[in-house]
């Protein structure tokens, strides 16, 4: 009886799970083991979660099932049911696998765009990309929020396939309420020193300006380490960082400066080796000492003098300034068992411990990373004043390298790569509903949405409307405001000699040198460790190892 009974029950079980597609059909890497309706049609959106999370997708998934409950996609089926899967790798990892995953669209980073059109592994969404998003009350398209170089990058031959997708940007974090309790910023006078009580009026900043966010700031790379030294003076530790990636975080700091420092349209010579180069310097001397170079034409056959400009100069003076003086910070910053995730909880929590650390050199996503911990802090000091609503992390406008610089404006550099974009071997009967929700991630609404979620920023242009600016905490904001205002360099060109050796332009990849007949790759580790003014030496050696490699590495496109 009992065997009958087991029997029966064994195959009610089998009847129930063939009706959702069999239980054990899950889509492998779905990680919410959602039955699958079959009255509607499936989408499996593959997410790399990083630092910013999954919150806006779900999000995002949920109102477009809701939009589109009563469109027919397919034959006898009524609506969408969309399926979430982590990708456990970023977009060069999983180039190889892309047909074999059970997912229709991607959003990941480190996708090196061409290399996947290489391999015929996009679908042709120009479409999509180019209609105007009327059916969203919008008069634009999602091509009209990019940039001219996105375009230029993503239009090939005529066509897209692929939209961006988050914004990654580097720099300085800081704690404005420890600011504020400290007394940390500059007043309004013609001397460099700080305020003294809540009276006096904060200086005008990097941009020069009285009455705007940056006020209080310091505005050059002397005054940053005046407030470094005030820091140190009140028993503040200025900085931490990642000990496992020091050279990794603090190159894109250098980066950072260089790119604010020399503008977009210098920059972006780096890239498409076409226009007239107008910040390069001579070899720098022992002493620092160098020229303004005159303007010079720069091509294919002599793209190598973009590695000689004044803003990477400055950029290892002020970076070889800061490691070098271990007053400056933690005094595990550079150790290897220092994990992102605890330096993140160091600065966090260093206010409530009275162990205050100022600032970190992160990127614009570690607040929604660790925001747990923020509310854990909150939850264990029994103070919501620590809470994630509640406290005032912001992301710093860089300071200028000079006083000549001051007020020229912000430039920032977005180092990931991502992309959203569709597999090719998608089901055809799947394309047009695929085509609907990455146009429908890229819609105003949906774009406000991912800021207010992640306080963080898409790679596109659009506007947080004050409502939703009020969702966003201060450190989104403040990252918000450095998107709206800035000017953005995205490091990449679709000239045929970039896309032929796209590794060579990499940040990782930018700071190469030839010292001595020996090569160094990481330039903060020789900065920190070697005896003396190395920057300049530094310096020298990164044009040397670039004139000397140029020819083997892209003669061919001008022999």
């Amino acid at each position: 009886m009992k065997m009958k009974r087991w029997i029966s029950l064994l195959l009610v079980m089998i009847f129930i799970c063939s009706v959702f597609v069999a239980c054990d059909k899950y889509r492998p890497d779905d990680e919410e083991e959602e039955p699958i309706d079959p009255t509607k049609t499936q989408l499996t959106i593959m997410n790399f979660e990083g630092g910013f999370g999954s919150e806006w997708l779900d999000a995002a998934r949920r109102r477009f099932e809701e939009m589109y409950k009563d469109t027919e996609f397919e034959p006898g089926k009524k609506g969408v049911q969309t399926h979430k899967a982590k990708a456990k790798n970023d977009g060069q990892a999983i180039r190889a696998k892309l047909d074999a995953s059970g997912a229709e669209i991607f959003f990941n980073e480190s996708v090196y765009y061409y290399d996947y059109l290489a391999d015929d592994l996009l679908l042709d969404i120009t479409d999509m990309v180019e209609e105007t998003l009327t059916r969203y009350g919008e008069t634009r398209s999602v091509a009209d929020k990019m940039t001219a170089e996105q375009k230029a990058y993503y239009l090939s031959g005529g066509r897209y396939y692929g939209v961006p997708h988050y914004a990654g940007y580097n720099g300085i974090m800081y704690d404005c309420d420890l600011f504020d309790e400290y007394g940390l910023w500059f007043r309004n006078s013609e001397k460099s020193e700080f305020v003294k009580n809540d009276r006096d009026t904060k200086s005008a900043g990097p941009d020069g300006v009285l009455g705007t966010p940056d006020d209080g700031f310091p505005a050059t790379y002397d005054e940053f380490f005046m407030l470094c030294d005030y820091m140190v003076a009140q028993g503040i530790t200025p900085f931490v960082w990642a000990g496992e990636y020091y050279d990794t975080y603090i190159e894109k700091l250098i980066y950072a400066l260089a790119v604010d420092h020399d503008g977009l349209q210098q920059t972006m010579l780096n890239y498409t080796l076409d226009g007239t180069a107008t910040s390069l310097i001579s070899e720098v001397g022992a002493d620092g000492s160098y020229t303004k170079l005159p303007a010079t034409e720069i091509g294919i056959e002599n793209g190598y003098d973009m590695w000689r400009s004044e803003g990477k100069y400055l950029a290892l003076k002020f970076v070889e300034k800061l490691v070098r003086n271990g007053n400056y910070y933690t005094s595990n910053a550079f150790s290897p068992a220092l994990l992102y995730t605890e330096a993140q909880k160091d600065f966090v929590e260093s206010r409530s411990e009275g162990k205050p650390i100022a600032m970190m050199i992160e990127g614009c996503w570690w607040e929604n990373e660790t925001k747990s911990y923020i509310r854990e802090v909150a939850d264990r000091t029994g103070d919501e004043a620590y809470a994630p609503e509640n406290r005032r992390f912001g992301m710093m406008p860089l300071p200028k390298a000079n006083r000549e610089s001051v007020g020229k404006g912000s430039t920032i550099v977005d180092t990931h790569y991502s992309l959203g974009f569709i597999k090719k071997s998608i089901d055809p009967a799947k394309i047009p509903v695929a085509k609907l929700f990455l146009q429908f991630v890229c819609t105003d609404e949906s774009l406000q949405e991912f800021s207010f979620l992640t306080n963080t920023v898409k790679a596109l242009d659009y506007t947080v409307s004050e409502e939703n600016l009020a969702k966003m905490t201060y450190f989104g904001r403040s990252v918000y405001q450095l998107h709206h205002e800035s000017d953005v360099v995205y490091p990449y060109s679709a000239k045929n000699y970039y896309l032929d050796k796209q590794s060579a332009f990499s940040v990782h990849n930018s700071f190469n040198s030839l010292i001595d007949k020996s090569d160094y790759a990481r330039p903060v580790s020789y900065l920190k460790d070697n005896v003396g003014n190395h920057a300049e030496a530094y310096f020298n050696g990164m044009y040397d190892y670039r004139r000397d490699s140029w020819k083997n590495s892209f003669g061919r496109y001008f022999r």
